[in-house]
């Protein structure tokens, strides 16, 4: 009897060890990095839905002449970017492109502070076209 009782929970554990120890189906992997690709996309659509309303102010404040929205707007995209940076900033090509990025605000913001809107719009300018490489460098790396 109790060799009958050892026998079955020999043979309970190696069908256990089995069913931890045999892979995931292929489908459920696949499944998980769609999700997990999805969340990525998410979170980039989020950086870039505040990075495109805070542009968007910026040249506003441009077009009008208003120096404070342009400095208010130009700060909170270089916040947003510092928190973006930290979270996304990993790969070398893409932290060149950051501080690119933050270099044009900060042009930015030293112009609008001196009430010279032309110096502005080349920062401005400075600033879409880092936009424009860092995402070419994101659409390669994908």
């Amino acid at each position: 009897m109790i060799q009958a009782t050892r026998t079955i929970a020999i043979l309970a554990l190696i069908v256990l060890a089995g069913l931890f120890a045999t892979p995931a189906p292929t489908a459920n992997a696949q499944d998980a990095q769609a999700r997990s690709d999805k969340a990525s996309e998410q979170t980039a659509s989020f950086w870039m839905e505040r990075k495109l309303h805070f542009s968007q102010s910026i040249l506003a404040g441009i077009s009008t002449g208003d120096f404070e929205k342009i400095v208010t707007n130009a700060q909170s995209m270089r916040n947003l970017n510092k928190v973006e940076a930290f979270i996304r900033g990993r790969t070398p090509g893409y932290r060149l492109q950051l501080q690119i990025f933050e270099e044009s605000l900060d042009e930015i913001i030293r112009q609008a502070q001196k009430d010279n809107v032309e110096g502005a719009a080349l920062g401005f300018a400075q600033l879409t076209i880092s936009c424009v490489n860092c995402h070419k460098q994101l659409r390669a790396a994908r």
